[in-house]
């Protein structure tokens, strides 16, 4: 979030005399759910989808996970296990932003 802030700062014209605080807030909110989701938020929610799935446990061995960081930890041992379910959180939090914007 701070990182979209300071982003979203950065882009803002330094002079914001005519505009109040609360347009401000309501200009940062616009822009921040306009935007494209950021690595942070598709691997939090990769990992949820992981952690879930229950795709990770006993895949060719006799492996289980103690927990949502252990099953990620693994996932990153099978070649393109994180990519695929990162591809599907960046589906998911785009179609979620679509739907709030329309």
């Amino acid at each position: 979030m701070l990182d979209e802030a300071n982003a979203y700062e950065r882009g803002v014209d330094d002079d914001l005399t005519f505009q109040t605080v609360r347009e401000l807030a309501g200009t940062a909110y616009m822009a921040g759910r306009s935007a494209p989701p950021t690595a942070v938020e598709i691997e939090a929610v990769a990992r949820k989808l992981l952690w879930t799935s229950r795709t990770w446990d006993g895949i060719d061995s006799d492996y289980q996970a103690k927990d949502e960081e252990d099953a990620w930890d693994y996932a990153g041992e099978i070649l393109g296990m994180r990519e695929c379910y990162a591809a599907q959180a960046r589906d998911l939090l785009e179609i979620a932003r679509k739907a709030v914007n329309e």
